[in-house]
């Protein structure tokens, strides 16, 4: 079965002790998909991230909190009244990076997008009606809400995906791709001109949606076929990576200067 990884996320309260935990929407809509979700916690040794990484088929960047500015070499603005977490950035960009160099499938969402924008050398808007980007709001619930359109290049990966090349999304969110990371192709935009869709090419599926299509699945029909086209590719990716590990290692080469030797 196919093992799908999803960073946690810590969170605090007057009242209980941190926690980590997710919207379960994410794993319900996986779990339907085919998919075994794998929890990652957040830690703080390289080692320890690894060991997860591992164990995954494919990996699913959730939503969540803003993006460290200085993680693309901006300054963060008092004016945005940002939250941040430096320890998820650092776990989340981590497996990222990894995921790109190893040509593991990733489904990016809300947060996830800007997470793989930034891993990819992209920028981000800090925040959309402060920085005057948009007049209305990109926050808007409830979170299965269709807030706007979303117009999708016809010959992307992400409109193979869902059979469509226009959809209608739910919105929640105040940040945004500004400059798209140069190894990344934007290919879906919102009727009011924001990115909110990219993906990398010559990779075997590495998607970006602004949206949360984990909210529309059961509503919207073309919302489970992102998860089912991660599990999809996690499933070849881990019977390719099965098959490498069963080929024989090549002969070792005799050392040059025993070459011809009597």
């Amino acid at each position: 079965m196919t093992v799908v990884g999803v960073p946690l996320r810590p969170f605090a309260s007057s009242e209980a002790p941190l926690k980590l935990a997710l919207n379960r929407a994410y794993f319900d809509a996986l779990e339907l998909a085919g998919a075994t979700a794998l929890p990652i916690p957040i830690v703080r040794e390289v080692d320890r991230i690894r060991f997860h990484y591992e164990l995954l088929d494919a990996l699913l960047l959730p939503g969540g909190v803003d993006v460290e500015p200085r993680r693309y070499g901006a300054v963060a603005r008092d004016d945005c009244h940002l939250t941040l977490m430096p320890e998820l950035d650092e776990v989340e960009l981590t497996l990222t990076r990894w995921a790109i160099a190893d040509g593991l499938p990733v489904l990016a969402i809300c947060r996830g997008i800007q997470v793989l924008n930034v891993a990819c050398g992209g920028t981000l808007w800090q925040d959309l009606q402060v920085e005057g980007v948009t007049r209305e709001s990109h926050d808007r619930e409830p979170r299965d809400l269709l807030a706007h359109g979303l117009d999708i290049e016809p010959d992307s990966l992400l409109a193979r995906t869902v059979g469509r090349t226009h959809l209608e999304v739910n919105s929640l969110h105040h940040q945004a791709i500004r400059d798209v990371g140069p190894s990344l192709r934007a290919v879906a935009c919102s009727t009011d001109g924001l990115i909110e869709g990219v993906e990398l090419p010559g990779h075997r599926f590495v998607v970006g949606m602004q949206c949360h299509p984990e909210e529309l699945v059961g509503k919207q029909p073309w919302a489970i076929n992102m998860f089912t086209a991660l599990v999809e590719a996690g499933s070849r990716y881990r019977a390719a990576r099965a098959q490498d590990r069963t080929r024989p290692a090549p002969p070792a080469r005799e050392p040059a200067g025993r070459r011809g030797s009597t």
